[in-house]
């Protein structure tokens, strides 16, 4: 038989308290699930694993004080009035009440030797925490152990099915990542949101037995630099090569190092190019759209490159000579590129480039590999490609009368991402070649050092 009970009190009561975790608050977080336009008029929670919750409150150090029991397995959270009321979902009975009107938050915590509570479609570590938003709406916040917010990460973050050493490089990155200073708190109430502005974090419905391994193995590892964490940045995959960041936004970062990335090529990477045409007018109005004072475009050049021979300035030109230059990221986010890595070629879309005497073509170079003189073969970096015939050196045509002057630009590219820090099908690759999580860490990540967070 399940007891029902109904209790009312005012957050800032002074009274005896469980605490059920003494945990600092950098062992545990505060992850913004639902908030802002997306705060919620009410929430059911199911505890998965037990038939009861704890009701009370989490202090500053993220430990939960219990200040009742209640045996119910589906609960259901609204605001009324000036209260917010825990409300059995099943008969609608009112099971607590809490007046936070002194500036305390409920919390709800299930029973259960490792619970799971079931919010939103989705099962959840930890417990959660609600605030008030706008007056009638609740934020949910789900407060969890760090090791189990990142075995809600990865899983979203890198194929489940990738090899353990990959799936270790990327928990550590992720909860590197989830310690740097955040972003959210001081208006929102939370360590890290759950989406890709932060890292996609969607519970443990996904987990599996090799992601929770990876984390379980690297358990508690992070990455410094000078004692202080890393900015652990990933993405996709580069397209030859990474960056370092005063070439992407401005700031640099020692162990971020622009270098050639030698593994990508060796592994399989779905959509590894890309080819985008504008005509002239498509490129004027792009431009336009994003603020630039322009008239009709007739010139496209990449005027500048990194060391490693990505993309970083672009200069546009129209008819009178006004000139409009894109740099850094930009170059990326207003041609709608995925990566900076890309050549520009003016003449819009030609058919193909020839390769060889019998007039066969190709349609992109972006996933054409070189060999150098001394015998090494490396992914084609972008720019103009050159042959060696008996006749001397000369430029790859391309065929289809591709010329400057004709209608736009065509970009050819590979990668997808900014290209700073880690790359993941880098990391796959390494994996995949028998290189441990650390080897791929200490590759993308220049002079760090592998330490147990705290």
């Amino acid at each position: 038989m399940k007891k029902f009970l109904r209790t009312f009190f005012l957050c800032l009561l002074t009274a005896v308290t469980l605490t059920a975790s003494a945990r600092a608050a950098e062992d545990i977080l505060r992850v913004g699930l639902r908030y802002g336009s997306g705060a919620l008029a009410s929430v059911t929670l199911e505890n998965c694993e037990g038939t009861g919750y704890g009701l009370g409150w989490f202090d500053g150090n993220r430990a939960f004080h219990q200040l009742t029991h209640v045996e119910e397995d589906k609960i259901t959270l609204s605001v009324s009035g000036s209260e917010v009321t825990a409300a059995s979902a099943s008969t609608g009975k009112v099971l607590y009440q809490f007046d936070c009107s002194g500036g305390r938050s409920p919390g709800v915590m299930p029973d259960g030797e490792k619970p799971q509570i079931q919010f939103d479609g989705k099962r959840w570590y930890g417990g959660f925490e609600f605030r008030r938003s706008g007056g009638s709406k609740l934020s949910v916040i789900n407060v969890v152990p760090l090791d189990d917010y990142v075995k809600g990460v990865l899983p979203y973050e890198m194929s489940p099915a990738w090899p353990l050493e990959a799936l270790k490089a990327q928990a550590v990155c992720a909860r590197t990542y989830a310690l740097l200073p955040s972003r959210h708190y001081g208006t929102e109430g939370f360590d890290v949101c759950n989406t890709e502005c932060c890292q996609v974090y969607q519970g443990a419905s996904q987990a599996s037995a090799l992601t929770d391994r990876a984390v379980e193995e690297t358990a508690g590892i992070t990455a410094r630099y000078n004692n202080q964490y890393a900015e652990t940045y990933y993405y996709s995959s580069n397209g030859g090569a990474s960056e370092s960041p005063e070439s992407v936004w401005g700031n640099r970062l020692p162990y971020l190092v622009g270098k050639p990335d030698p593994y990508e090529k060796l592994t399989d990477i779905p959509d590894y190019g890309y080819t985008i045409h504008y005509s002239w007018k498509e490129l004027t109005s792009l431009l336009k759209s994003q603020g630039y004072s322009i008239g009709t475009v007739t010139s496209a050049q990449i005027t500048k490159t990194t060391p490693t021979g990505n993309v970083e300035e672009i200069t546009f030109r129209d008819a009178s000579g006004r000139r409009v230059v894109l740099t850094r990221q930009d170059c990326r986010w207003v041609l709608n590129a995925r990566s900076l890595r890309f050549a520009i070629e003016e003449g819009g879309s030609g058919t193909g480039w020839s390769v060889n005497l019998s007039g066969g073509t190709i349609s992109s170079l972006s996933d054409t590999y070189t060999v150098s003189g001394n015998g090494l073969v490396g992914l084609f970096g972008g720019g103009t490609a050159y042959v060696i015939t008996s006749a001397g050196t000369s430029a790859l045509p391309q065929s289809g009368g591709a010329v400057s002057g004709g209608d736009g630009i065509t970009i050819t590219g590979t990668g997808w991402g900014h290209g700073v820090g880690m790359s993941q099908y880098g990391a796959k690759a390494m994996a995949e070649q028998g290189y441990g999580y650390r080897d791929i860490l200490n590759f993308y990540y220049t002079g760090i050092t592998l330490e147990r967070a705290g």
